[in-house]
């Protein structure tokens, strides 16, 4: 996926021109995105990707209040 239409900022580490998988791209988006690059996010990829990518991020601890909002906002559970 091509991250082209999100903010520098959110991929920092990765070239302009980077095409990542999507689910690496909805990590870094949850993580670091406002709410127009979550909603952004939310048309661009599936929301199995979306919801895989937060799964991921709830198990390791952290951003609770992100990884919910994300549930209860952009997922609906």
């Amino acid at each position: 996926m091509k991250i082209t239409t999100f903010p520098k900022h959110l991929f920092w580490s990765y070239s302009a021109a980077a095409d990542l998988p999507e689910q690496l791209v909805a990590e870094q988006v949850i993580l670091y995105g406002d709410l127009d690059d979550l909603f952004r996010l939310s048309d661009l990829v599936s929301m199995d990707v979306i919801d895989t990518a937060n799964q991921k991020i709830m198990a390791r601890g952290r951003w609770k209040k992100r990884t919910f909002f994300v549930n209860k906002i952009i997922l609906g559970k």
